[in-house]
């Protein structure tokens, strides 16, 4: 397992995220009403950035087709059969970091 740095927490506004790509993969992290999530930012369907998606309810909304996904479980709404990876998100000092295995 590594402990990747995502940013900062100054960064991470109630109702902001942000996005890295690590190893190919693009990972974002979302802050929901203070809690942060960590989850896949590939749409299961064209794989489209969902931070770039509108965030209600722990729910984001794909901007390309609309697609929804559990923020905290991965679970895609639209399509049971699809989930993303989640991951956990950990906070030190001013710097927000993911775990990634």
């Amino acid at each position: 397992m590594q402990r990747i740095k995502m940013g900062k927490t100054s960064e991470l506004s109630p109702g902001s995220s942000i996005e890295k790509r690590i190893l190919a993969k693009r990972i974002a992290v979302f802050n929901v009403d203070g809690k942060l999530y960590g989850i896949e930012s590939d749409c299961k369907h064209m794989k489209a950035s969902l931070q770039k998606g509108q965030v209600k309810n722990e729910i984001v909304t794909c901007p390309w087709h609309h697609w929804q996904y559990d923020i905290k479980t991965g679970q895609c709404l639209t399509v049971d059969r699809f989930k993303l990876k989640t991951y956990q998100v950990e906070v030190e000092a001013d710097d927000v970091y993911i775990i990634f295995d």
